[in-house]
């Protein structure tokens, strides 16, 4: 059972990041001299809340990382990461100046075949880079409510369910 004291000690923690927060996005927006509408700060927003959580449950690998999780054992292991992202591999998403790389491509083997098998598909159906991984990460009725990434080990069916979600037309 949570006491009084622990939960007084939470909700001041909350309080001291909320005003972290509002003061950075504050700082932020007044240093861009740019208004941004409430729609906009709102998408932002739901973009930045989806990379944490990609980091957070994945990783985001540094194009050093990926390299290395491809199985390079060169100083230069980005070089290969970025070589399979050229090649329709590799999905990474750019930020700021750097590319990361979600790490539910990569298996225990390097890259999952079926990560490329999803840009081809992507790529027929003018998907991009980053609304690939978005696809990937938000539950979908065609999965009952999971998300496509939680059935990456299961290809035939990932693939299945893209091409009808990239093949509906409204």
């Amino acid at each position: 059972m949570t006491s009084a004291a622990e939960i007084a000690r939470e909700m001041a923690d909350e309080v001291v990041r909320t005003r972290r927060t509002v003061a950075a996005l504050g700082a932020a927006i007044e240093a861009a001299h740019v208004r941004a509408s409430p729609a906009l700060a709102r998408a932002v927003q739901a973009e930045e809340g989806l990379y944490q959580r990609i980091a957070d449950e994945f990783g985001l690998l540094t194009s050093a990382e990926a390299g290395r999780r491809l199985g390079s054992r060169s100083k230069a292991a980005r070089n290969l990461a970025l070589s399979a992202r050229r090649d329709g591999q590799l999905l990474a998403l750019r930020r700021g100046r750097y590319d990361l790389f979600p790490g539910f491509q990569f298996d225990d083997h390097g890259a999952r075949p079926v990560v490329a098998a999803l840009i081809a598909l992507g790529e027929e159906h003018e998907r991009s880079e980053a609304g690939l991984v978005q696809w990937l990460m938000a539950p979908t009725t065609y999965l009952d409510g999971l998300r496509p990434v939680d059935v990456i080990d299961d290809p035939d069916r990932l693939l299945s369910v893209a091409r009808e979600a990239f093949g509906v037309q409204w």
